[in-house]
């Protein structure tokens, strides 16, 4: 009521905006000048004024009603962590072979959180995503051993290799064999358009043996590149992960042997290191480890 009345230099007007009647305005002034031993008001021109006191008293008011707003909004952050909401940016091939089921794992322990993915492909949008905190979790795989950005946390979920896999209707006579890279390369391959981290390793890789891939269809996603696959135009390129990360079993699929071993990756959960990471977001990590 004093911040009201300080505010339109009344106590009427201040009663007016607060619903309550001027003598109740009246008495909790006297009651705040009574408190603090000072006279808060001085009338002038029929307008209330603050004294030098009165300004101190405002300051503290002001000062104590910030106060209050912030922590208001911290509890409307925490209700909305804990009512729930999970943000979680993602590239298509991470979502297919590595988050999904665990996004499934858990629904069905957190039934009442909304799950809100973003996915992207493209590595800088995908930290940008992350840095302007329109995401809580950014999900991706990456060959570099070292951090990529020392702004953000990044969690190691696991690792993968890159390899190639088959189709045993249509390629079944390779399954058990060790396969050089030569003999790789007279094979057609099914693989990911160029500008990605897989493409780019295995052509490099296949480069540095004087040889190149045979492709014979470019996709856009893993799930294409799968279909392709079981459809025998060639043997398709991917990440296949190793654990204890665990996918689901494609019977009609395999895994083709390599000598010598193709180069590894990790996959990498990251946050911001500024924030508090949600509650949410803490339990969808910790599935990983279980």
């Amino acid at each position: 009521m004093f911040r009201k009345t300080a505010q339109v230099g009344s106590m009427t007007e201040a009663a007016r905006h607060l619903f309550i009647t001027q003598s109740a305005v009246s008495h909790a002034v006297a009651d705040l000048e009574a408190f603090t031993g000072c006279r808060l008001f001085l009338r002038a021109h029929r307008r209330l004024t603050l004294t030098a006191e009165g300004r101190a008293v405002l300051e503290t008011a002001e000062s104590i009603f910030s106060a209050l707003e912030g922590g208001e909004e911290k509890l409307k952050v925490l209700r909305a962590q804990k009512t729930g909401l999970l943000r979680i940016g993602c590239p298509f091939l991470i979502l297919q072979t590595i988050l999904t089921p665990q996004l499934a794992r858990f629904h069905r322990r957190r039934p009442e959180v909304e799950v809100r993915l973003t996915i992207e492909n493209r590595m800088q949008p995908m930290l940008e995503l992350l840095r302007s905190n329109r995401i809580d979790l950014l999900f991706l795989a990456t060959p570099a051993p070292a951090l990529l950005d020392p702004q953000l946390v990044e969690h190691c979920l696991g690792y993968y290799r890159y390899g190639f896999f088959a189709s045993r209707e249509n390629f079944g006579a390779l399954e058990g064999r060790v396969l050089s890279l030569k003999e790789l390369s007279e094979l057609p391959v099914v693989i990911l358009r160029p500008g990605n981290n897989t493409r780019d390793c295995l052509e490099k890789k296949f480069a540095e043996a004087g040889l190149r891939l045979r492709v014979s269809v470019e996709t856009d996603t893993m799930a294409f590149t799968k279909e392709y696959t079981r459809a025998g135009f060639g043997i398709g390129a991917g990440l296949i992960p190793e654990p204890p990360l665990r996918i689901e079993d494609e019977p009609d699929l395999f895994r083709l042997q390599v000598d010598p071993p193709l180069p590894s990756g990790r996959y990498v959960a990251l946050f911001r290191n500024d924030l508090e990471l949600p509650q949410t977001a803490e339990v969808f990590l910790a599935q990983f480890q279980a």
